[in-house]
């Protein structure tokens, strides 16, 4: 991807209920293109959609500052 195209990708966070629990997605789209680039589900369970997405929300934001540490 070119710094052109960097903006028209976004990131979101859902959950999603499974066997009695909850996990969290992280959706990367590619709004230009109108394409799903990639998605990452945890491999814990939470019992809450509420801390499904509170840990999706901060693996999100770990992801985002190892990318622009190593950018």
């Amino acid at each position: 991807m070119n710094a052109d195209t960097q903006a028209d990708v976004k990131a979101f966070v859902q959950t999603a209920e499974q066997t009695g629990g909850f996990v969290w997605v992280i959706a990367l789209v590619d709004f230009t293109a109108r394409e799903l680039r990639r998605t990452l589900v945890s491999d814990e369970s939470y019992s809450t959609a509420a801390a499904a997405k509170d840990a999706g929300v901060a693996r999100l934001a770990a992801l985002t500052a190892d990318r622009t540490a190593h950018a």
